[in-house]
């Protein structure tokens, strides 16, 4: 009897302990599968966040080109540079709003799929979703104001100089002068270029910051 009974007790401890080992290794490989996936996450978001920057770069750069040419119109309004008809109505028409959108497809699929936050790595999660939950959505926030901005300035305030960039003659030249030297089209061209240069350019600023502090985790999660 006590022979059937150690037996029998042997049998279901290896019955149990091969469940045991089986579910063991069943949660092993998925861990496994999940990290593997998790890691080609990281590096597509990676070059997503590459790529970003770049883009971001090119915005800048454009944008910093939109603000020496609001500062020269300015220095004109101010007296300090001398009036040049032709000029001032090429640069007015030429003052744009470049904005950025950054790339998201990365971060949106690895969150949706739920293996993003699986991960472990706490810096990486808190600084990823901080640039894409934070920068870039007040990023875009601001984009949207600044493209209204420019909506305003281009119908609202430059309207006028339009006519002098395709037809030659007939033009006022007096009147054209006149109204840009006017309050209005002044107070217009300080109320956007207020805003690029301490609302929007600060966004984009913000934004390059976290974007290179982020490529520069994974460049050493990359490296470890």
């Amino acid at each position: 009897m006590k022979n059937i009974l150690a037996r029998g007790g042997i049998e279901f401890l290896a019955v149990f302990l091969g469940i045991a080992l089986s579910l063991w290794v069943d949660d092993y490989r998925e861990s496994k599968e999940i990290n593997n996936r998790l890691l080609d996450d990281y590096q597509k978001i990676h070059d997503e966040v590459k790529s970003n920057i770049d883009n971001l770069n090119i915005i800048i750069e454009k944008n910093n080109n939109m603000l020496n040419t609001e500062k020269f119109l300015l220095n004109v309004l101010d007296g300090n540079m001398p009036y040049n008809e032709s000029e001032i109505f090429s640069r007015v028409l030429k003052i744009v709003s470049p904005t950025f959108f950054g790339r998201t497809s990365s971060y949106k699929a690895s969150v949706s799929s739920g293996r993003f936050n699986f991960s472990k790595n706490n810096k990486i999660i808190e600084e990823v979703s901080l640039l894409y939950e934070h920068h870039f959505t007040r990023l875009t926030l601001n984009g949207d104001l600044f493209d209204n901005r420019m909506h305003d300035f281009k119908y609202d305030f430059s309207l006028p100089f339009f006519k002098p960039n395709y037809a030659k003659t007939n033009l006022d030249s007096l009147a054209l002068k006149k109204y840009f030297f006017s309050d209005r089209f002044h107070n217009g061209l300080l109320y956007f270029h207020d805003f690029r240069k301490n609302n929007y350019m600060n966004r984009l600023l913000d934004t390059k910051k976290q974007l290179l502090k982020v490529d520069q985790i994974f460049e050493n999660y990359f490296t470890l």
